[in-house]
C-alpha cells in the first residue's frame, strides 16, 4: 500500500460510521467495475478513498473551504453547498495527500453530477458511489444502472444522469450545469 492510500485510509478511518462504511463499499465496486473495464484499479482504489473526505462537512464550512482552496462556486453550488464536497475532495487529495494523478482528481471532482468528457475512471467513480450495495436498498432504481455498468459504462451514466435530473425536477432541487452538458454529450454519442 502506498503512503498515499495509507493516509487516506486514516483519514477515511475518521469519518462517522455510515460514510465510512459507504466509502469502502464504493472502493470495493469501484475496484469491481475497474476490473470489468480494464481501468487501473488503484486509480480506482484511490479516487473511491477520497470522494467522500469532506461529505460530513456543513453546507457552510463548506462554502468557507471552496472559498480558501481557491474554488469559484457556481450559482447552483453555491444554493447547494453539498455540490462541492468532491471539487474540494479533490483539491485536499492534491494538497494535503500528494495525489497528482489529474484522471483521479478529475473522477474525485465530478463523481456527483458528473460532467463532460469524463474518462472511463469518472464513469466508474459515478457508478459506483451511487451502486454500491447498500445504497441500492434504498435506492433501487439504480439497480439498473448497475446491471448496465457490467457492459458498458456510457449507458449506465446516462441512465443514472436520467435518474438523477429527475429525483431533482421531483424534490424542486437546482439541476447542476454539469449534469445536463454529460447527458447531452452522452447522448449526442449515442445517436451518432
Amino acid at each position: 500500500m502506498s503512503g498515499i492510500e495509507e493516509a487516506l485510509r486514516k483519514e477515511v478511518a475518521a469519518l462517522p460510521d455510515g460514510l465510512r462504511q459507504h466509502v469502502e463499499r464504493v472502493v470495493d465496486e469501484a475496484e469491481r467495475l475497474a476490473s470489468l473495464h480494464g481501468v487501473d484499479g488503484a486509480k480506482a482504489r484511490l479516487a473511491a478513498l477520497g470522494h467522500d473526505l469532506v461529505r460530513a462537512v456543513p453546507r457552510d464550512e463548506l462554502l468557507r473551504m471552496a472559498r480558501e482552496l481557491g474554488l469559484n462556486a457556481s450559482d447552483v453550488e453555491e444554493a447547494e453547498p453539498v455540490l462541492l464536497h468532491g471539487p474540494i475532495a479533490a483539491r485536499l487529495m492534491r494538497e494535503r495527500f500528494g495525489v497528482d494523478d489529474p484522471e483521479v482528481l478529475a473522477a474525485v471532482e465530478a463523481h456527483t453530477t458528473g460532467r463532460p468528457g469524463m474518462s472511463s475512471l469518472a464513469k466508474i467513480m459515478y457508478v459506483a458511489d451511487k451502486t454500491e450495495p447498500v445504497g441500492l436498498k434504498y435506492f433501487p432504481a439504480w439497480s439498473e444502472v448497475r446491471d448496465l455498468a457490467e457492459n458498458d459504462l456510457d449507458p449506465a451514466v446516462l441512465k443514472g444522469l436520467d435518474l438523477s435530473i429527475g429525483e431533482a425536477v421531483r424534490r424542486g432541487w437546482l439541476l447542476h450545469p454539469d449534469t445536463i452538458a454529460a447527458r447531452n454529450e452522452l447522448l449526442r454519442a449515442k445517436q451518432s
